[in-house]
């Protein structure tokens, strides 16, 4: 028995190790590519960015991201700018950012860099912390 529970501890354990060397990798994937990618030839420079990948039939997209950024933006005004992009439509794109589930918020600096990437639904206060440079 406490063989089988030192295995499961160990499988989680390297599960949890394996999901953060990805999300880091990832990251650093993007923050190579993404201020060089088409997407962003139209964005205002000095203004962050989230890029924001949904699809029509992503419920947690309609129901709670986007009214979320929707709120967000408002507040804001123009000193964000928000990108979403259709993933179900555009797939080159969505695939080119690394993208494998919605919703997914990408979050770029005023120098559009990426510093962040959400996959599942970020909250406002989330986003609001990651736009002005927190965790």
């Amino acid at each position: 028995m406490i063989e089988r529970i030192v295995i499961l501890l160990v499988v989680i354990a390297a599960a949890v190790l394996l999901w953060q060397f990805y999300h880091r990798w990832s990251l650093g994937r993007l923050q190579q590519s993404a201020p060089r990618d088409p997407l962003l030839t139209g964005v205002r420079h000095g203004t962050p960015v989230i890029v924001y990948f949904t699809a029509p039939f992503c419920a947690p997209c309609r129901t709670i991201q986007k009214p979320t950024i929707e709120h967000l933006q408002q507040e804001l005004g123009d000193a964000l700018q928000v990108i979403q992009i259709d993933a179900s439509q555009d797939e080159e794109t969505a695939a080119r950012w690394g993208i494998f589930s919605l919703p997914t918020t990408v979050v770029l600096d005023q120098h559009h860099q990426v510093r962040h990437i959400n996959r599942g639904v970020a909250t406002r206060e989330k986003l609001h912390l990651q736009l002005a440079g927190g965790d």
